[in-house]
């Protein structure tokens, strides 16, 4: 358990730091959108193709995890488009808190499928952090019913592809826990990438693409390992409610790679209002485990 909530909190971070050098990324080199992903996809197929070789995981791959890579990446990536589709209608400083909104998701299908409840305390610090993220959101402008939809959607649908992989992690026949996800990871990432690599004619992605995604594929790959380790270790509620963190390693980080910036278009009562609810958020996660 403890494995699974440490896992959990360093992949928030690695969330966190992926989301700062993606944004850094798209500024320096124009990469954005559908070719992004494709190429951070190929690159991380390419890297977690020697672990696969070298390492003979490829030896646990068995027909029945066809299922599970579609249940993983078909959600992922209709998430991925609803996320857009908010972001075309709003703006990201509004959509990415409420992202906190797959923990009621969560929740909601753990209990309808699994049978899985809470106690009293656990479900007012559930409200709790839905309730700093709402905020945190508002401090940025107010939401527009459409990218609200959306953003419901894809949160349902991220979900739906954390469950995948954990269901698959826990296919894999090894004794660790730990090795169930770097297994999975390399499996999953690897067949992901080849679904991408019919479009790079396509969408002119150039070799040099792949190079300037490198530093955005290493952090998405190590936070996601981490996280799905911790889905794996102290379960999918437990890791999702410590990704909620993610937002504030967000502010730190941000902070540090955009200081100048934030600090000019932000007034210092809203900075240290964030500030606040970041302190919050991280008191109401606590009082979940209490």
């Amino acid at each position: 358990m403890l494995t699974g909530i440490i896992a959990s909190l360093l992949g928030a971070i690695g969330q966190a730091f992926n989301y700062a050098v993606t944004k850094d990324c798209q500024i320096k080199y124009g990469i954005s959108g559908f070719n992004l992903l494709a190429a951070t996809f190929i690159y991380m197929a390419l890297l977690l193709t020697v672990p696969l070789v070298v390492m003979g995981y490829w030896r646990y791959f068995e027909t029945e995890h066809i299922l599970y890579l579609i249940r993983t990446n078909v959600p992922f990536l209709l998430a991925q488009y609803f996320m857009f589709c908010a972001l075309r209608v709003s703006d990201a400083s509004i959509v990415s808190p409420l992202l906190a909104l797959k923990i009621p998701v969560l929740c909601f299908i753990s209990l309808l499928i699994w049978g899985q409840s809470l106690s009293v305390q656990q479900y007012a610090a559930v409200a709790l952090i839905i309730g700093v993220a709402v905020w945190f959101s508002a401090l940025s402008g107010r939401i527009r019913p459409k990218a609200l939809i959306f953003v419901v959607l894809s949160t349902t649908c991220y979900v739906l592809s954390d469950i995948g992989i954990t269901s698959m992690a826990k296919t894999i026949p090894v004794s660790s826990g730990i090795e169930q996800v770097l297994i999975t990871t390399c499996i999953n990432y690897v067949a992901a990438g080849l679904f991408f690599v019919p479009f790079c004619p396509l969408r002119h992605i150039k070799p040099v693409d792949l190079l300037h995604v490198s530093l955005p594929s290493l952090t998405w790959i190590a936070s996601a390992t981490l996280c799905v380790v911790g889905f794996n270790l102290s379960g999918l509620v437990s890791g999702t409610i410590l990704q909620s963190l993610r937002g504030v390693f967000g502010v730190v980080i941000t902070f540090i790679f955009y200081r100048d910036e934030i600090m000019g278009s932000l007034s210092r009562g809203t900075f240290f209002t964030k500030v606040a609810l970041s302190v919050a958020m991280v008191l109401f996660v606590v009082l979940f485990y209490l």
